[in-house]
Order: structure tokens, then sequence, then C-alpha cells
């Protein structure tokens, strides 16, 4: 297909530095501590609309924000009110609660004053990677941005490129399905779900469970995959999958699945049910009924690879797809009809499906070697994996993650730098995007997956973006999240953390956009919420006194879920060497 036209108004050019929050005005300390005077806002985004859009009118002032809770110290910034044209927030798309139950990644419609009553009824869900991250990210902290093992990733996504170099898989080429999965069924995936448990102003630790020894020999072992049932938390896990009970950490169940270190699993779930990679060489796949603890059925992926590592797999409906460096296969996940199956030989066109995401819609990455080129389809399941529309990046950038399905957001970089630029896609065409600019955002990721980004939020009509959490020179952490307009790429509002706390998004909560404050030793932290048309922080919830301990000393690549009431580190790899690393920990 054609290359879809430039955004009007010469925007900076994909990946420089002209972004949207540029360096802001000289200050001996904070940059974010003061409001610019009228008409020079620091924190501007130069970015124009891709495609003209119509203003709504100006809403109603938002409420004062909650107060915080008793006796924390830290109150939220004061209201900011939205600029002409941008209304309240509205709902998202995430994963799909029973009705009137807002689930992450998941806006209710909005009642007065933007703020919702009861969430829309059931589609696709999809969150923000949530679903496989993006590969090629150093793994970190729960928005700490920290890393340990960045040598180790970086030299994996090397390998990952050799080995992915080659063979043909193509979209093209897909076929041989007979029946059909839904594609209009809903899916639930890791990165959230219903909130039904009662507001608690402080959380406390519950449980936690021990992560297995990993050999020397074997360095590492992959443990990607969390997912939830109304009574169980089911975690993948070294050589076998395991549901808790939700409320006590009691085991249920397991079910034995010996793979190999670098197996990969699905991150979304479609009616308690999911798929994993495993086998010595991680050649099979099972998909799993969550709810009874038993595999529905195993199949051996095609081909005459000697490893399916560095694979990818993304559940949207009830579908299940794999990619790896030589080959795709997509299977009904109910049953194990073929969908579709291809690659092992050249059809006649360079492209290949690098990566998968899930959830509301399913999305194929695609890597055209020979065309230095990547491409980005919606595909139908339903119709062997056909494409729906196609839009091709332009030359020289590389998609590096796939934050939202539906709207597809994705994340564009380049050979040297793995996240450079926003863009929203609708049918095919570039919507807007913004540019990340240099070193102004921390993308929070566990990998190098297209859908291992956790904490670049998207609803139905913004993206949010955690700005880099640096020091100034006195000590202060000058952090925060802002917000940008789908439609034309325009910076709503930026939010300022109160008390010196470094700040992450996470998901949403009450149809707002929650965030994570992280503990420090002398402090405990906090979940915030923002509101989407102000950015206006309240207090959610305080962590327990023991928070930043038990938070701390998990290990490197683990990120944080918010599920029904319910605060969750989870584990992405567990390493060598490394003591007290937990498979889950979790803070209600």
């Amino acid at each position: 297909m054609s290359q879809p036209p430039p955004p009007p108004g010469n925007p900076p050019p994909y990946g420089s530095s002209g972004g949207a929050v540029p360096p802001p005005p000289s200050q001996p300390d904070n940059p974010y501590a003061s409001p610019p005077p009228p008409g020079q806002n620091p924190y501007a985004a130069p970015t124009q609309p891709a495609f003209p859009q119509q203003q709504a009118p100006q809403p109603p002032p938002p409420p004062p924000p909650a107060a915080p809770a008793p006796g924390y110290g830290y109150p939220g910034p004061p209201p900011q009110q939205p600029a002409a044209g941008q209304g309240y927030g509205q709902p998202g798309y995430g994963q799909q609660p029973p009705p009137g139950q807002p689930g992450y990644g998941q806006q209710p419609p909005p009642g007065p004053y933007g703020y919702p009553q009861q969430a829309p009824p059931p589609q696709y869900g999809q969150q923000p990677y949530g679903g496989q991250p993006p590969y090629g990210m150093q793994p970190g902290g729960p928005g700490t941005g920290g890393s340990k093992n960045k040598l180790f990733v970086i030299v994996a996504a090397v390998v990952a490129a050799v080995l992915v170099i080659g063979g043909g898989v193509y979209l093209a080429t897909r076929g041989g399905g007979k029946d059909n999965p839904d594609p209009q069924a809903s899916s639930s995936g890791p990165s959230g779900g219903p909130t039904t448990a009662a507001h608690k102003s402080e959380l406390d630790f519950k449980w936690d469970k021990d992560a297995d020894t990993v050999a020397e020999k074997d360095n590492l072992k992959d443990s990607l995959g969390i997912w939830f049932t109304d009574k169980y938390v089911v975690k993948n896990q070294i050589g076998k999958v395991v549901g808790y009970d939700a409320t006590t950490g009691a085991q249920a169940w397991t079910i034995p699945a010996a793979g190999g270190s670098d197996c990969t699993a699905a991150r979304d779930s479609y009616q308690d049910m999911t798929a994993i990679q495993y086998g010595a060489k991680c050649d099979k796949i099972m998909a799993i009924d969550l709810a009874t603890g038993k595999s529905l059925w195993t199949a051996t992926l095609p081909g005459t690879t000697s490893t399916f590592t560095y694979a990818e797999m993304a559940v949207s409906g009830d579908a299940v797809g794999i990619t790896w460096g030589e080959g795709s296969v997509g299977y009904k996940l109910s049953d194990q009809t073929k969908l579709w199956q291809a690659g092992d030989g050249d059809s006649g066109d360079n492209c290949r499906d690098s990566g998968y995401a899930g959830g509301a819609q399913f999305v194929a990455v695609l890597d055209c070697d020979y065309d230095a080129a990547y491409k980005v389809q919606v595909v139908d399941p339903a119709k062997s994996g056909a494409p729906k529309w196609t839009w091709n990046a332009p030359d020289g950038l590389r998609v590096s993650a796939v934050v939202s399905t539906d709207p597809v957001v994705v994340l564009l970089g380049t050979e040297d730098t793995t996240y450079t630029d926003v863009a929203s896609l609708v049918d095919g065409k570039l919507q807007s995007r913004v540019s990340l600019g240099t070193k102004k955002y921390h993308v929070d990721d566990d990998g190098i997956e297209v859908q291992s980004v956790h904490n670049v939020l998207v609803d139905k009509d913004t993206v949010y973006l955690t700005l880099d959490g640096a020091t100034s020179g006195s000590g202060n952490v000058l952090s925060g999240i802002a917000a940008f307009n789908l439609s034309d790429g325009k910076q709503k509002w930026v939010a300022k953390p109160t008390g010196n706390y470094d700040i992450t998004g996470i998901g949403f909560q009450d149809g707002k956009v929650l965030g994570y404050e992280e503990p420090q030793y002398d402090k405990a932290g906090r979940l915030v919420t923002l509101d989407p048309s102000s950015g206006a922080i309240s207090t959610y919830a305080t962590l327990g006194s023991d928070a930043y301990q038990r938070l701390e000393s998990v290990g490197d690549s683990r990120y944080l879920v918010w599920h029904d009431g319910v605060l969750y580190l989870a584990s992405k790899t567990v390493y060598a060497g490394e003591s007290g690393q937990k498979y889950l920990v979790t803070y209600s």
C-alpha cells in the first residue's frame, strides 16, 4: 500500500528531539515547579494534528480532587483546567469486566463532569503491553526504570534479530482455517480486569510466592504470564502453570509444562482460556482452561527449525497465534482448529510476522528485511488471518511496541533508539503521532516482544506517558505523567506528583488514570488517581510500611498489575544466582 500522507503543519521529523515536553526553562531546581506565564508552556508539544479535528465545546469544570488519605500528608496539586476543545475522559478499551465493573485499561461511560458511572458493554479487551511487552527494552522495576541486566537484554535482542533474519513468515500465505473464532467476543488479559473489591485507604501485604531456583548453567528462565478468573490468580512458572486462590494464596492446581529458557506465553485470555509455549526447544504450545486447571489441547509447532525461542504469542477472542523466526501458526483456542500457517519457505515477498499483540483486536507487526520497512496489520483470525488493513511505517523506523490494539497505538524506534515516537493508527492511516524526544519519557518494559510495555497507557481518546524521573541537584525527583490527544497528538496536561515521589502509570481505576508512586526507605509508597481531563492527582491508597523492602527485593524483571482491588508484582524472568526472587507479591 502507498505511504499515508504526513500530517500537516510540518511536525518535527520522526525520532527528533523536538517532541512533546521539551527541555523546561532554565531553573535552579525543579523545572516543573510552577506554571509558565500565558502563552509560554514549557510542556507544550510542537506536534501538529494529522487530520483536522472539530473542536468540542468546553465542558464544565471538574469537582475538586478527593482529599488524600488521612494522615498521609501528600496533597495532590490543584486541578488544572483542560484546554479549549479538550473534553473529559471517554471510555477506554480494556479487559472486559462484568456489567458495572470497570477494568484495567477501560473507562466507563462518563456521568456528570465526565466521571464514569457504569462500564460499557462487553467488547474485546486490551491493555497497554499489557500483553507481550516489546522486547528490546531493558527490564526494570515497577516504575523505577532500573535494570541490573541491561547487557544481557541487549545481547538477547541482538541474538533474536539474528535468528529472525532469513525465513519467511507471511500473512499473505495464511490459510487452512475452517471453523472461525468469534471476532466479537471479549478478552480479558493479564494487565487488568474488573474492580469489585471495596476501596481501602491502605493496601497491606497479603501473600507472595517464592520463585524456583535457576541453575547457573541455564543463566535464566522466563516465567511470562499472569491471568485471572473469578477464583484464581494463575501464574506461569518454571516448568509449570499454577493456580492460586485469589484470597488466600493457597495453591489450587498445577499443570506440568517443562520448557526451555526462553519460552513465551500469551498475555491475554478469553473466556478463562489462554495458551503457553513449552517443550525442551519451546517447540510445543498448550491451551489451558484457567477455571479448571486442565490442559485443553497441545500441539507441536510446524517446521524444521531446531529451536522456537524468541517467539511471540497472542490471544484475541477465540484465537491464539504464535510467530517465531521462521514461521507462524494460528489456532482456534477452544478446539485447536488451525486458522493459518506460514513460513518454512519463500512465498515471494520479503515480509515476515515479527510480533503479535492480542486483546481487543489481533495485531501483527511485519518486518520486511529487504524493503527496510515495517508494517502494522489488524488481522481477522476468522478469515485465515487476512489483514483488515495495513499501515506502512516510514522508512528507517521500526515498530518497537504495540501498546493498544483498540485503538491501535504503537511505539516506533530506530536501530539506535528503541522508542522515538508514539503513533495512533486508524483504518491503516496515521491519525497522530507524538515525538518522544531525547530522555523525556521512561518506557517500562520487560523484554523485546511487541506487547511488553507496561506504563504507556491508552484509553479511547488519550495516551498517557510517564516522564523520565530524573533527580535534580538538590535531590528532588523530577517526574510526572503527560496526557496527549490521540486525535491530533496535542498535549492535554502534565501532572506532577508531590512529596518528591517518582510516579509511573500502571492502569485505570474508576475511569481515572492509576499511578504508582514508588515507596522509598523512609516513606510509604502509594497509588494515586489522575483526573483524565485535568491531571489533578488524588491519593487512592497508601502501601504498607514494608512495601519498600518487599517490592525492591524481588528482582529486576518484574512488572505491576492492578486487578480487582489488588496490586500484584509479577515476575517475567527468573535469574540464576539472585536470592529472594518471587513469582508474585500481592497487596490488597
